[in-house]
């Protein structure tokens, strides 16, 4: 049994609120989940990589590190609050260290992502705290092994410029390829792992049993689990579900969500007939934090794109197949930006084949270079020898 599946399954997602929460119970070495300063060293010391700023946060990580042991031994402040309200914003997760703030601003799910939020974070903590060291340290989803990170989540970390004394920092839930940003998923294995060879004190068999489940929890993007059985009241096969239209019942609606098995993937792979033909399942409800919903808006401009072939503005912020993006990129062009790690050159230098295999980020606005054009896109893969048959 996973508790926190479990929380995650009525129609309600799990709260960002509940998942800062935990974190900040892991990082508080006095609780009762005997960890002590194992957890907050370690994410001390996976936050601390060199960043663009212009200042390696190892350093810090260096100094850190023993203030926190020394703490230990002579019980000086450290202090971690939840909800922490600054001018105009309220912080996730504040933590003090002597002349230091650790600032997180903690994201589950991409469509939380707010513009400007991390600068009013940082403004108010100048100045309600002036004359301190801040990190403003920004935790966020991402697809699991993914290579780089969802376009809105890339420009509002740009966005936020701090000063030389400061220092930003990204951090992800789940485990990523992107290289030089770290993972809580990363340092709940390297806990786990540390316990088993011996090289931290032993843990308690409960905490050990959260951390496996927060782990698979995380690793699974926060869902909970998925009920088949029939509804023997409505007659319905999902309970999120209200009722099941078709598509010219659904084109009048204005708000809700439509169910689809596998959300913008498996709707793309579906047929003109199938559309036509098949009741979707539809609520009322803002479902978009669930898997296989799609915002009704969305669904529509989807299906009158692939009916009609007509160019609707779609706002694309999905993790798809490579085969996916193709059939995307030969009609949106450079209307839409696909997130290769490498941008141009690392899809130039990939085998036909391989490329086949991958799963990009796609986004209709340009964060970096990193990001190339539908047009690009589909001009390279045409290179590569893949056509109309590909997809």
């Amino acid at each position: 049994m996973n508790i926190f599946k479990v929380l995650a399954s009525g129609n309600k997602s799990f709260q960002e609120e509940t998942a800062s929460a935990i974190l900040a119970w892991l990082l508080s070495p006095s609780l009762e989940h005997g960890l002590g300063y194992n957890f907050i060293q370690k994410f001390l010391e996976v936050v601390s990589i060199p960043t663009d700023n212009k200042k390696l946060l190892s350093e810090l990580s260096d100094e850190f590190v023993p203030r926190l042991r020394y703490e230990e031994e002579t019980k000086q402040t450290l202090w971690i609050d939840l909800e922490y309200n600054v001018d105009k914003a309220f912080i996730d997760i504040v933590i003090g260290i002597e002349n230091w703030i650790f600032a997180i601003e903690n994201k589950i799910y991409t469509h939380s992502v707010k513009s400007g939020q991390l600068s009013r974070e940082y403004t108010g903590l100048k100045q309600k705290i002036p004359n301190i060291g801040i990190g403003i340290i920004y935790l966020v989803p991402i697809p699991e092994n993914s290579e780089i990170l969802d376009a809105k989540t890339l420009n509002e970390f740009d966005e936020l410029h701090v000063k030389s004394s400061d220092f930003k920092a990204l951090i992800t839930w789940q485990k990523n390829e992107i290289g030089n940003i770290p993972s809580i998923a990363d340092i709940i294995e390297k806990i786990l792992e540390d316990e088993s060879k011996g090289k931290i004190d032993p843990i308690p068999e409960y905490t050990r049993h959260t951390l496996k489940a927060l782990n698979s929890f995380i690793s699974n993007d926060f869902s909970g689990y998925e009920y088949e059985k029939k509804n023997i009241y409505s007659g319905k096969v999902n309970p999120l579900t209200e009722e099941t239209l078709s598509l010219n019942e659904i084109k009048p609606l204005d708000d809700g969500c439509v169910g689809v098995k596998n959300r913008i993937s498996g709707l793309l792979r579906m047929s003109k007939e199938d559309i036509n033909n098949k009741k979707f399942q539809y609520t009322s409800q803002d479902m978009l934090h669930k898997n296989h919903w799609i915002g009704i808006k969305k669904f529509k401009s989807i299906c009158k794109w692939i009916i009609d072939g007509s160019l609707e503005e779609i706002e694309w912020d999905d993790n798809l197949s490579s085969k996916l993006l193709y059939r995307i990129a030969k009609d949106y062009k450079d209307k839409v930006f696909i997130g290769i790690k490498g941008g141009k050159d690392a899809l130039e230098g990939m085998e036909a084949e391989v490329l086949k295999t991958k799963k990009w980020n796609i986004s209709i606005c340009q964060p970096n270079p990193q990001w190339i054009s539908g047009e690009l896109y589909y001009k390279i893969l045409k290179e590569k020898g893949i056509n109309e048959n590909y997809i």
